[in-house]
């Protein structure tokens, strides 16, 4: 992942719940018995079908790799489910950006190698289509097509470490590889 990204807002009014409007876990109770036995890639790609259909059920075909879902104050709120962050990843989303979010989430999300980004004053200056690019490094925002730029507070080398490599298995799977972790 790079640390620096770029991509178009997708952004929803309200809250986001994980359990409803991110990823309604009710489409899935059908499909979780065959999902037990497939691929990292294959369940990702079976949950980002049922990513965001709630509050726009054409999301999924819409979406582009790196696009950003924004959202409020009530982002990620829910159980502690990782579906969720993965139906957002296996969607295509590069970040989630929002005013404030559940901790839960937001480690879920890293832990899957997607940022969850709080970001005060996210929602009054962007909309859908805008054009954002995010520099995990330097805490900013720059909304490319108004010209505006917000600041967040960035993470520390070892979370952008786990966004780099993917997430924190992947992370971790590296370092056993390499001998670096044993």
């Amino acid at each position: 992942m790079s640390k620096v990204l770029r991509g178009k807002v997708w952004r929803f009014e309200g809250i986001l719940d994980v359990d409803w409007e991110i990823c309604p876990l009710e489409e899935l109770r059908a499909q979780a018995f065959q999902l037990r036995s497939a691929s990292e890639e294959e369940r990702l790609k079976a949950l980002g079908r049922h990513c965001m259909v709630k509050v726009d059920p054409d999301f999924p075909d819409k979406v582009q790799p790196g696009d950003f879902v924004v959202g409020g104050e009530g982002t990620g709120y829910g159980h502690d489910h990782d579906h969720a962050c993965m139906s957002l990843k296996g969607a295509g989303v590069g970040a989630v950006l929002c005013e404030a979010t559940n901790t839960n989430f937001k480690r879920n999300s890293i832990h899957h190698g997607l940022p969850v980004i709080e970001v005060k004053g996210i929602m009054s200056e962007t909309k859908t289509g805008d054009e954002l690019e995010v520099d995990l490094v330097k805490g900013k925002v720059q909304n490319l097509t108004t010209g505006k730029t917000l600041t967040f507070l960035h993470y520390p080398d070892f979370i952008l470490g786990i966004l780099e490599a993917g997430g924190l298995y992947n992370q971790l799977a590296s370092q056993i590889k390499s001998g670096e972790y044993t």
